[in-house]
């Protein structure tokens, strides 16, 4: 195995993407230079945008291609081309919900810029493919050659899928059918509490405000922080900008970092892999991040279908299904495999859905759902990266941002001229009925969509006294706001943390922020702790004089945790699938359904002291007997490993790293894990950032793992000690300053 292994990295470094000198490749109109600094973040200068979107093509597919071709099979439920039928299954969900489908609305919809943008993007891919040295090396185990679609709909659904995976909802209105159905409505209710009636704080889309003392309903898995602090309250008296998306753990990661310039468009920050443009980032006159607003985009309809399941009826009448056969082809399989999938008005008619996260399951519906999705028909228009880099103002950015449809993110900017801004963006159905909580029925007018929220009405906000503005996927505005966005925001605590560690100084510099970003302390133990009463005296020790801090080497995190898993699962108390569905997402226990319950005497002392009995034995299980060798990081470990990695051998090589981590879903530095299953890390910051508009040159960030997605690299995972320690590295900005972090130099002439 060492020797199988041994070939297979040199595969990889035989395929790797030069650095310097000079590299000549067709396609060009003139030739482009490229430095790179120690971590391999490449600075592209273009003499045109046509070459600058093509150069950014060649360099990410000389760093990303597979992870290039895999988005696009993914998106088109093309996986089974490459996989065979193993990934059959997920090529037939992707066909369901109509994630190509929705990529050929899209891109319909695109201007020209858009489309120029990507064509040029694509034909620097295959420039690279057609001047790469060797195959990268993922193609050589599977004998395969990379094979990317030429239509801009294939590229597009890259989009949907982005969107999708944002969007969220429908899966948590069959969580609230299936509880009631299971355990009637009024054990549901305690499980699903009602929305409290407070907004979370600091809301952005207001001053940022007081702390609240009650919670939002069911947040999401996945999260985002960011903030601006506006310069009567930083060192410099300038504003400071930061941000970090909260995303999959996965190898390669989800961003590129890049600097592009060419005339008419300067960016640095991170790009998707599979599109031009900078997504998040900074120009010379402001830098701007973004959070997922958790808007309610989708709805289910539960549909009366006629006997042979041909139509739908709606109002008076019968209305026929649209069918769409899918063919997928099947890696080994000369025919392809046809699926049918039936659609009402509504949307697609689903037949299952998926429960967990790093190991999800399969479960068939036992109704006739259709989804309704805003995603099906909108997204992000690239040409709305070149345009949010080149405002001069935020009211110019605001308008810009109207470009990104779905899935609706939070935007908070800043820029050298003083201004702080938030905007809420997104297209956010106006409902005839309900609050989409729950499928409603299909076969009536009386449950339709009547437009979306008004941009000019979405929440928004400007250099608000308080001096900050703060998102982190809670809710975005006051009771008083007169649309629903949604219902199912992530709980507040992050967001209050943030406020909290800002209001305590009016000098925050860049490193400050990067302690926040850092912070592991829990809002969620802070408050519920003290309410359980604790039978256990070595579990009194543990706990007492706790901080509440979930940090890595924490022997009270460990407990804390295991414990809120033992609470949980005794609330359920049903079926082993339902436990699954519920704690899938473990906020909605945690932090909506557990102080609650707590604060009605709903769990008695006797299952207090079950549960933590219970958890104690699971902690010695898994770390022994000896308080001195309990370690929250112990059990709480992010795996960063490239999909071939789970094959079995090849660890070694493409497992990048495994790390323990603090915190958890609702601490600032989030390390969500599932509720249901191991305290395997799923979601972590996949870039942290922090701009500074007195100077630039000062900002900083990090990615996990590395820039590079092949394994052979230097690159492929050398920030992962300084991201796990919570650290930052420079991101140079001005000609000057990138020059001087330079090592490499390579200039790409026309072939």
């Amino acid at each position: 195995m060492p020797d199988f292994l041994d070939g297979l990295r040199a595969s990889a470094a035989a395929s790797a993407f030069p650095v310097d000198g000079k590299l000549t490749v067709p396609g060009l109109q003139a030739p482009v230079e490229m430095l790179r600094d120690r971590h391999g973040v490449a600075y592209i200068s273009a003499d045109s945008l046509e070459d600058l979107w093509f150069a950014q093509g060649l360099v990410t597919a000389g760093e990303r291609l597979f992870q290039i071709d895999l988005a696009l099979k993914q998106a088109n439920g093309r996986l089974s081309e490459l996989f065979g039928e193993l990934t059959l299954d997920d090529d037939r969900f992707t066909r369901t919900i109509g994630i190509n489908r929705a990529g050929v609305a899209i891109a319909a919809g695109w201007d020209e810029t858009s489309r120029a943008m990507i064509a040029r993007f694509r034909e620097g891919i295959h420039a690279w493919i057609a001047a790469m040295p060797a195959r990268p090396v993922e193609y050589v185990l599977l004998d395969a050659s990379p094979d990317l679609p030429g239509a801009d709909a294939s590229w597009a659904a890259c989009w949907a899928m982005f969107s999708w995976g944002l969007s969220g909802n429908w899966d948590l209105e069959l969580l609230r059918v299936h509880l009631a159905a299971e355990l009637g409505e009024e054990v549901a209710g305690r499980l699903v509490p009602p929305l409290s009636g407070h907004p979370a704080a600091p809301a952005a889309g207001r001053l940022a405000g007081d702390l609240l003392e009650e919670l939002p309903r069911t947040p999401r898995g996945q999260g985002s922080n960011e903030w601006a602090i506006a310069g009567d309250r930083t060192a410099s008296g300038k504003p400071l900008l930061a941000n970090d998306p909260h995303l999959l753990v996965q190898q390669p990661g989800a961003w590129v970092e890049l600097h592009l310039r060419a005339p008419g468009y300067e960016a640095r920050g991170v790009a998707a892999p599979f599109a031009p443009g900078i997504v998040l980032g900074t120009t010379a006159h402001h830098a701007w991040g973004a959070t997922n607003v958790g808007g309610d985009v989708q709805d289910l309809y539960l549909e009366r279908l006629n006997d042979d399941r041909t139509a739908a009826r709606y109002e008076d009448s019968w209305e026929p299904l649209t069918t769409h056969l899918e063919e997928i082809r099947v890696r080994g399989s000369e025919e392809p495999v046809v699926h049918e999938v039936r659609a009402t008005r509504h949307g697609p008619l689903l037949d299952s859905y998926l429960t967990g996260r790093l190991h999800p399951t399969k479960r068939l519906l036992d109704a006739s759902y259709a989804l309704r999705w805003v995603g099906a028909e909108h997204s992000i228009r690239p040409s709305a990266l070149i345009d949010v880099a080149n405002v001069g103002s935020f009211e110019e950015f605001r308008q810009a941002a109207r470009a990104l449809e779905c899935p609706g993110q939070n935007l908070v900017y800043a820029d050298v001229d003083g201004t702080i801004g938030y905007q809420c963006t997104g297209l956010h159905p106006i409902r005839s009925t309900g609050d989409g909580t729950v499928p409603v029925p299909g076969w009536t007018a009386e449950c339709e969509w009547q437009g979306f929220v008004p941009f000019e009405e979405l929440p928004h906000a400007v250099d608000p006294d308080r001096g900050y503005l703060v998102t982190a996927n809670d809710r975005i505005h006051p009771d008083d706001y007169p649309h629903l966005i949604g219902q199912d925001f992530h709980a507040p605590d992050r967001a209050a943390r943030i406020a909290e560690l800002l209001e305590t100084r009016s000098d925050h510099t860049v490193d400050t922020c990067r302690t926040i970003q850092s912070d592991t302390v829990s809002l969620a133990a802070r408050a519920i702790l003290p309410r359980i009463s604790l039978g256990d005296a070595q579990a009194r020790t543990v706990f007492r004089g706790w901080d509440h801090d979930l940090a890595a080497d924490s022997a009270a995190a460990a407990l804390w945790e295991v414990l809120v898993d033992e609470l949980a699962r005794r609330a359920v108390g049903v079926e082993e699938a339902l436990v699954a569905e519920y704690l899938t997402d473990r906020e909605l226990f945690r932090c909506r359904a557990l102080p609650r319950l707590l604060d009605e005497g709903a769990i008695s002392q006797a299952q207090l002291d079950d549960a933590l009995a219970a958890a104690w034995d699971r902690c010695v299980d898994a770390m022994g007997p000896d308080l001195a060798s309990w370690r929250w990081g112990n059990i709480h470990r992010a795996r960063f490993v490239h999909p071939l990695g789970r094959m079995p051998g090849l660890e070694p090589l493409f497992v990048a790293a495994e790390v323990a981590l603090g915190g958890d879903e609702q601490t600032v530095n989030n390390a969500g894990f599932e509720g249901d299953g191991p305290f395997d890390v799923y979601v972590v910051p996949s870039w942290r950032a922090v701009y500074d508009l007195s100077n630039l040159d000062d900002s900083m960030g990090i990615l996990p793992t590395g820039q590079s997605g092949n394994p052979a690299s230097p690159h492929w995972n050398d920030q992962t000690a300084a991201w796990t320690a919570g650290e930052l590295r420079p991101l140079p900005f001005t000609r000057g300053a990138v020059e001087a972090a330079a090592t490499e130099h390579l200039t790409i002439l026309p072939g």
